[in-house]
């Protein structure tokens, strides 16, 4: 099972913080205990938010180090959109 067996334990979650902020992290379960695997990020603005949101699509697959056997066009330009904003953001 290995990898794909990890990749299928972890998912997203968003945690609502004490100063109203909320925080995006991928979180894997494993023997019944949850483990932080990636804090994506942390924002109070929900477009922020969201873009986290979509950004843990890539991350999952750079995690799990499998590359995607079939490419949608549509997947392409969401990943290349991401990638301008962070190079924005920085």
């Amino acid at each position: 099972m290995g990898i794909a067996w990890l990749f299928l334990a972890m998912f997203l979650r968003k945690l609502k913080n004490r100063s109203g902020s909320v925080s995006v992290k991928i979180i894997s379960k494993s023997h019944g205990k949850y483990k932080v695997v990636r804090t994506l990020g942390t924002s109070k603005v929900e477009q922020e938010i969201e873009k986290l949101y979509f950004l843990r699509k890539v991350e999952l697959e750079r995690l799990s180090s499998q590359s995607k056997l079939f490419v949608s066009e549509s997947d392409t330009i969401i990943e290349r959109a991401l990638e301008c904003l962070q190079n924005a953001s920085k």
